[in-house]
């Protein structure tokens, strides 16, 4: 299993019929039609505030048990690194225990009449988020890797960078699938509230290694659409697999050119036009502009996108990257 892929946020449910479950809420919100009749209810979700300003999200409506949260860093000072899927199900389920609720459960497998999908009874997942961190061996090489990220497209999802320039992002508001790759020294250091209760070695990790972070936020209509919404199918080896293949734009263990003049001479025109801002879908030929578009994602340019100047490194020289493992002194100190 590869430890350096870990779950942060959870959100689920479980329905457990026929039973009567404490009632917990903070309050309902309820609308009536014209006649004065109540046409529906919605218990409003209680706050459950751990230490280091931590906070999940728990209700009960009597029969349909709902969380939502970083559980990963509940009551821990930072989550740099994290835990398995199933790691993560077993601390919501303390977090239940101390409510009286029953534990999240696998329940049973089965079949609808006419439906050949499996089933299962039990508890269902309504997002997860896939994190991993980066080691770019220093703080210049973080920033030139995310100018380059800046630059790429990722399928139909827009590219977004955040105004301080620390996070790059695909996707944002999507109820399908959301991806960023930030600074954590910047994403630290931007917690002036928190910041304190960071232990010390942490941030030198962060800042002597250039550590990048990468979340992929899979939202429930990706659960559903590609059958991982039940957590009787799920498991940390599936969500290994699954963050492997949706994330080849940091799986790249560097970058593939040194400068513009190390690229084929057949492309190197296009790419510097595209470096300098010329709108190439309009001054190619259609046949072209894909051919060379196709060619150049090789080298990791998309031509499709506008180029961010003001990122761009000319003399980049093979940035590696290496996937980050918590080291044995964070293990020992926080599990």
């Amino acid at each position: 299993m590869d430890s350096s892929i870990f779950v942060d946020w959870l959100s689920m449910y479980q329905v457990h019929s026929g039973e009567q479950l404490p009632r917990i809420n903070k309050g309902c919100v309820w609308a009536v039609d014209e006649d004065g009749n109540v046409e529906w209810t919605t218990d409003r979700a209680i706050q459950i505030e751990g230490s280091y300003e931590t906070k999940l999200r728990l209700r009960c409506d009597g029969t349909k048990v709902e969380v939502s949260g970083n559980i990963g860093r509940f009551r821990r000072p930072d989550n740099l690194f994290g835990f398995s899927y199933e790691q993560c199900v077993a601390r919501w389920n303390d977090v239940l225990h101390d409510y009286g609720l029953p534990s999240f459960s696998k329940g049973e497998c089965f079949y609808y009449a006419g439906d050949n999908h499996l089933q299962w009874s039990g508890a269902i997942n309504t997002r997860i988020d896939l994190t991993r961190n980066y080691w770019l061996f220093g703080r210049d090489n973080l920033t030139a890797f995310m100018g380059w990220l800046s630059s790429q497209q990722h399928g139909r999802l827009k590219v977004g960078i955040s105004p301080d320039g620390g996070t790059i992002s695909w996707g944002e508001g999507s109820q399908y699938v959301y991806e960023k790759f930030y600074d954590k020294l910047r994403e630290i250091e931007s917690r002036k509230k928190t910041a304190c209760h960071y232990d010390a070695d942490v941030i030198q990790l962060c800042r002597d290694g250039g550590v990048g972070r990468h979340e992929l936020s899979l939202k429930t209509r990706y659960l559903t659409q590609k059958g991982y919404r039940f957590m009787g199918e799920m498991n940390m080896g599936t969500l290994v697999q699954l963050y492997r293949e949706r994330s080849e734009l940091v799986l790249t263990d560097k970058l593939s050119f040194d400068d513009f003049n190390d690229l084929p001479r057949t492309y190197r025109a296009t790419a510097k036009d595209w470096r300098d801002g010329v709108d190439l879908a309009t001054s190619m030929p259609l046949r072209t502009y894909q051919r060379h578009r196709r060619e150049l994602l090789k080298y990791g340019i998309d031509i499709s996108t506008r180029c961010k100047v003001e990122h761009l490194r000319p003399k980049i020289k093979h940035i590696e990257i290496m996937p980050l493992v918590a080291p044995d002194w964070y293990r020992k100190r926080y599990g």
